[in-house]
């Protein structure tokens, strides 16, 4: 059996030894084990795998659209760092059971040379360098361990008090460990671009950016890897104002974004796009009591999701699904916070009725 298989492959045998196997291995398994796998260049996965990863790559671009920086907002103005040998200050988000689900740190170069020199207020040049940092932490029914890692770099510059402008680069890095023994899944992606936030009126802010980059998919324990491109448009016009101590603060906003996702026959790895319209305006009053204060808050609207820009022509009513949440906070004035929130999603066209329940406990550390 060696000797004739040689003889058939002639002198690219060791070569081509590793495709024929599999191809023999497929055709021992049967048709239908032939059927479920696909292959690319960089070797094979089963139907199963494929539809891990692309629940993966759904998770993972889920997360990055509640991620967006705060630091692009014209409202954003540098904070004084308290403690100088502590500039990097962070903050973390425990769960119900004393997890810790986020991380996340923010950072000027004006704070921080105003923090070297001993000053209380950082007076950005006319451009300022900053970073900010998350990191999630997260479990589903099959994943033992998922995380996501995403530091922005950007610069900003101001023109007047009403407008700020610069650019802003991305790197993230998202993995995903099972507890049955499955492939664990790893994507690792940038974009780059820039951004725009304008004060239209008072109370009346505008944001957007755009941006432009790849990710890489792997599946570690097959050593495959998959790249395709990515880009992303957001735009958003928030109004606040404030109504018998209340902060209403209502809002339109879209986003856009074409990221790899799994191809539901082939399994290869591609780029689709996906976007939400959505109005939802919200409202909250916080109550001081010494050092400490509640703030309950809720919003009530609505959004149409799509995946093409030419479905927002003929989006009809009963693709609109309604939104609401509710929440509190019960906190110390510049220290540690305890979040209770709860929302409702109507069903969709395509999508199901969805509740969410989430109880975080968010406490400062570092120096800011």
């Amino acid at each position: 059996m060696r000797v004739a298989m040689r003889r058939h492959l002639g002198t690219n045998a060791p070569a081509n030894l590793g495709a024929a196997t599999l191809a023999i291995l497929a055709v021992l398994a049967g048709p239908a084990a032939a059927s479920d796998a696909s292959c690319t260049g960089s070797g094979c996965r089963s139907a199963e795998v494929n539809a891990a990863s692309g629940e993966f790559l759904a998770r993972r671009r889920g997360l990055l659209d509640t991620d967006a920086p705060q630091r692009t907002s014209v409202e954003s103005t540098p904070t004084p760092i308290d403690n100088p040998d502590k500039p990097l200050g962070s903050t973390v988000t425990v769960d119900e059971s004393g997890n810790a689900t986020k991380v996340e740190f923010s950072v000027s170069l004006s704070e921080i040379t105003a923090a070297t020199e001993r000053s209380k207020k950082p007076e950005p040049g006319l451009i300022d360098l900053w970073a900010e940092g998350r990191v999630h932490k997260y479990q589903t029914g099959t994943t033992d361990n998922g995380n996501l890692s995403v530091l922005y770099l950007g610069t900003s510059s101001r023109i007047g008090s009403e407008i700020k402008v610069g650019a802003l680069a991305q790197i993230d890095r998202g993995m995903e460990t099972y507890d049955y023994g499955g492939a664990d899944m790893a994507a690792t992606g940038w974009m780059a671009g820039p951004y725009m936030s304008m004060r239209l009126m008072p109370g009346l802010v505008f944001d957007g950016r755009a941006a432009w980059g790849s990710t890489e998919d792997k599946v570690g324990s097959l050593g495959t890897h998959e790249e395709a491109e990515r880009s992303l448009m957001r735009g958003k016009l928030t109004g606040t104002r404030s109504v018998s101590g209340w902060t209403v603060a209502p809002s339109v906003g879209l986003v856009y974004r074409e990221d790899a996702v799994r191809d539901g026959d082939s399994g290869a790895l591609k780029a689709a796009g996906t976007g939400k319209v959505e109005v939802l305006p919200q409202i909250s009053k916080r109550f001081n009591d010494g050092d400490t204060y509640i703030e309950p808050q809720a919003a009530v609207g609505g959004f149409v999701g799509f995946n093409d820009f030419s479905q927002l022509q003929t989006a009809a009513e009963d693709d609109v699904r309604l939104k609401a949440q509710a929440g509190v906070t019960y906190g110390v004035k510049e220290g540690s916070s305890l979040t209770a929130t709860g929302g409702v999603e109507s069903a969709g066209a395509t999508a199901p009725e969805s509740f969410t329940g989430r109880l975080q406990f968010n406490m400062p550390l570092g120096g800011n």
